[in-house]
């Protein structure tokens, strides 16, 4: 009995580093998301693109002005959360610097009634320094929106960079 419980016992001993291996090897998607089949999903997947080529000009007014006035901003690289367009723009005047281009990874896409729809998953960003270096970053997006006199804006974005420490990131398509 003493013999099965230290066999138990070791096999357990030498099982743990290879379960903590597999829980610390981080997911990465790496595929692109596939377009919406429906009209409704489609209109807000373009929200993001909107989004995305605002953010391709340069330009922190054209993207401030893709949030509704009383939008929060909870963005990837900054611990401040902006709650107004003064400090909305603030932050991308900063984060436009390294210009971003994003990717969609995975989408889920939710309608809240017919002026509120939320889009949430995985997008990557690919930034280039001064120096002409890229980087990418991955993050989880949820990004609400809310229909104003017709318009949609965004009301809230939140971005957080993916928990665990990433290998060298490149999309499929």
């Amino acid at each position: 009995m003493k013999l099965k419980t230290t066999a138990l016992a070791l096999c357990l001993f030498l099982a743990a580093p290879l379960a903590l291996a597999l829980e610390a090897t981080p997911y990465v998607y790496r595929t692109v998301a596939e377009q919406p089949r429906d009209a409704r999903d489609q209109e807000i997947a373009g929200l993001f693109e909107r989004w995305n080529s605002a953010l391709q000009s340069g330009k922190a007014q054209a993207v401030v002005s893709l949030y509704a006035p009383d939008a929060v901003l909870q963005p990837t690289v900054s611990n401040l959360v902006r709650s107004t367009p003064e400090q909305i723009q603030d932050y991308f005047e900063h984060f436009l610097v390294s210009k971003p281009v994003g990717l969609v990874n995975y989408r889920q896409i939710r309608h809240l009634g017919p002026d509120a729809a939320m889009d949430s998953g995985v997008y990557t960003f690919t930034l280039t320094a001064a120096d002409g270096r890229q980087q990418q970053v991955q993050a989880r997006y949820t990004f609400l929106y809310e229909r104003l006199d017709g318009q949609w804006k965004i009301l809230n974005h939140h971005s957080s960079a993916m928990p665990q420490v990433q290998p060298v990131l490149q999309a499929r398509h």
